[in-house]
């Protein structure tokens, strides 16, 4: 099997579908299957993996795209597979490439792109799950990526999803039931050096800063909690659009002793923070599947999250809230922050990143030999 991967993001950027694309050319081309890469971001770091990466040169959007799918177009001559890393920049270029070629495509849905820019602009007040019921009475830039999104996942031929919860919304946008796989997102079992901290009582919650991850609340609530747990610190660690806003209401009720906003920092530092958790908490109204939530478990300390999406699939009972519950997020923090080290709910993905290579393994090599699956 010859295998193209379309990403539209890569490191140095950071995310999960970054992540993801780097683990599985690294893995593949260990296992002998010829793997290239061509991506979108143009300070792509081809060092981080074992194959050859082709990357967009031209700095104008327009012509950036263009070039994007020339490179797809060309590269996708000489292999059996051209696998997308999502179903819009990456998706649609792609799904053309691979049309004009007759070759097998393949696209990653971990997420609503329609939804999230729609968030992330303020044009969508509703949840993503109303969202999916609603679309038609946004924007027509909404309804529009929302249209290539049904229409990318129509034409796959196959689908790839990390949760039970997203094969719903993929379903929901008109994709065959029959082409779509789960393959849950696994990561390393690696042990955070906890930092120490005897003093201080830690709530750490990490991801990118959008609005739909609920920092803010857990922002609002920190005077209300230091009444109960004086000595207690929210630790945020990530970056995105929405740090501005997160600064000017730290520093606003002048919480910036409480408080610190951390910024991207480096898997090993990312682990600590997290390590260190006398609470891990992820107030999100949306995840796919959270790779944060999983590696929280892992770490072995209390771990809350809201009872949303794909985060069902990880955590359970009474670790799960209401998103943006004021009242219930206060109540469980305190009563999670005495719980100690070794107490988190155990979870389902222990089998680590080689479990999620073979099952996306298997599943596009049976696109390229289908007599085999039979």
């Amino acid at each position: 099997m010859r295998l193209l991967i379309a990403a539209d993001i890569f490191p140095p950027q950071s995310g999960g579908p970054a992540t993801y694309c780097v683990t599985l050319a690294n893995e593949l081309t260990k296992q002998g299957i010829e793997v290239s890469i061509v991506s979108l971001n143009a300070n792509s770091d081809a060092s981080v993996v074992s194959c050859y990466v082709y990357r967009v040169s031209w700095k104008n959007k327009l012509l950036r795209y263009a070039q994007y799918f020339f490179l797809l177009l060309k590269h996708a001559k000489e292999v059996n597979v051209i696998y997308a890393m999502g179903p819009i920049n990456a998706g649609l270029p792609a799904w053309l490439a691979a049309s004009l070629r007759g070759k097998k495509f393949v696209v990653k849905v971990v997420g609503d792109y329609a939804w999230e820019q729609g968030q992330v602009r303020g044009l969508i007040s509703d949840s993503i799950d109303d969202f999916q019921k609603h679309a038609s009475k946004y924007p027509l830039r909404v309804q529009l990526l929302k249209l290539v999104e049904s229409f990318v996942v129509k034409h796959a031929d196959q689908i790839i999803v990390p949760s039970k919860y997203l094969a719903g919304i993929v379903k929901g946008w008109g994709a065959k039931e029959e082409k779509i796989k789960l393959v849950y997102n696994e990561t390393d079992f690696i042990l955070g050096t906890p930092i120490e901290h005897p003093a201080e009582k830690w709530v750490v919650s990490v991801g990118r800063l959008t609005p739909w991850k609920g920092m803010n609340t857990l922002i609002e609530i920190i005077p209300d909690l230091i009444k109960q747990i004086p000595n207690l610190k929210l630790k945020i660690v990530g970056d995105g659009p929405e740090m501005n806003n997160l600064r000017k209401k730290v520093t606003g009720n002048h919480l910036e002793d409480i408080i610190e906003l951390a910024g991207n920092l480096s898997k090993e530092k990312t682990l600590a923070y997290i390590a260190s958790a006398d609470v891990f908490i992820l107030n999100s109204s949306y995840e796919g599947h959270s790779h944060v939530l999983v590696e929280a478990h892992n770490q072995g300390v209390p771990v809350l999250a809201s009872s949303v999406g794909g985060n069902m699939e990880v955590s359970a009972g009474p670790s799960l809230f209401e998103y943006n519950n004021k009242e219930e997020i206060k109540q469980k923090i305190i009563k999670f922050s005495s719980v100690g080290k070794g107490k988190s709910i155990p979870h389902s993905f222990a089998g680590g990143p080689a479990v999620m290579i073979e099952k996306t393994k298997e599943i596009l090599q049976n696109l390229c030999n289908p007599q085999k699956s039979a």
